[in-house]
């Protein structure tokens, strides 16, 4: 074999080697250039999914000025379904007599359980401060005038009717109380004025009682009274005086006529139902700051 091909075949392999050395190196990674980070305002936190968006505080609530808070405060539960009757005396306090055989606590309980009977058929809780001759909150102790108006107050009602009875005029005398009315109800309540929240109330249920009087045709005069327990009532109240349906006292324990009575005054009573509002409570007013007490020089 002569020098020159010798030297072909050497060539030759030198150039294959060289290209199988080429495809087992891998080519190198192209070079990319990442763009520079954005600008972002350093005051605001970036938001990534990493960092959850913070929750917005709420704003706070208006303050309320106390006068603005007296004025949306209420007074207490007031039961749109309960009303109370008083069928004044008993006991051995029989009242006025109307005629020799006739009492007045006798006229106001008949009519108290004939209202109780019609005020229930509609829907009415009637709690009745006694429910026979008796008149007493234990045996042997008189039911007071405090009682009285201790049993209307705890019931919170609707009304609170105090039946009595007389011998003199025709029809039914209503009596609304003496005091003033006041602009709310303090807390607490003064026992002997209690009523003056809600004598403008107990004004317009006498008008409402009066109208149904009206109505059924039998004569009414309204009218104001101090009568106890009226004053310590915290309801809208009403004295209900029965007279006789003529001249003749002994009408006064006319069946039909006490019907007609009590009739008029549940129909008022339903009406009123949707009518009456309880008076505005009013706090009392904050107590003068006690002097500090005085310092001691040791």
């Amino acid at each position: 074999m002569t020098l020159a091909r010798h030297l072909t075949i050497l060539l030759f392999a030198s150039a294959t080697f060289a290209a199988l050395c080429q495809e087992a190196t891998p080519p190198p990674e192209p070079i990319v250039r990442k763009p520079a980070p954005a600008q972002t305002d350093t005051t605001t936190p970036h938001l990534t999914e990493s960092h959850p968006v913070p929750t917005v505080a709420p704003k706070p609530k208006p303050t309320i000025s106390p006068a603005a808070a007296l004025a949306q405060l209420q007074s207490g539960p007031f039961n749109r379904t309960v009303i109370v009757l008083d069928p004044a005396h008993g006991g051995g306090d029989s009242g006025s007599r109307m005629n020799d055989q006739l009492v007045e606590k006798d006229v106001t309980l008949a009519l108290a359980f004939r209202l109780r009977s019609l005020l229930s058929a509609r829907g009415f809780t009637v709690i009745m401060t006694r429910e026979d001759d008796a008149a007493s909150s234990a045996p042997g102790t008189p039911l007071s005038f405090d009682d009285r108006a201790g049993i209307a107050n705890h019931a919170r009602p609707l009304a609170c009717l105090l039946l009595h009875a007389t011998a003199s005029g025709t029809g039914v005398h209503v009596y609304t109380s003496e005091l003033s009315p006041a602009p709310g109800e303090t807390v607490p309540t003064p026992w002997l004025t209690a009523q003056a929240p809600w004598v403008t109330q107990s004004q317009a249920l006498a008008k409402q009682v009066g109208t149904a009087f009206g109505r059924a045709k039998v004569p009414a005069v309204v009218s104001r009274a101090s009568v106890r327990p009226l004053d310590s009532l915290t309801c809208p109240a009403l004295v209900l005086e029965l007279a006789p349906s003529t001249t003749d006292a002994a009408t006064l324990s006319d069946g039909s006529y006490q019907q007609r009575v009590a009739e008029a005054l549940a129909d008022s009573l339903v009406v009123w139902k949707n009518q009456a509002q309880p008076p505005t409570r009013i706090l009392p007013p904050p107590s003068p700051p006690s002097a500090p007490p005085p310092e001691v020089k040791p």
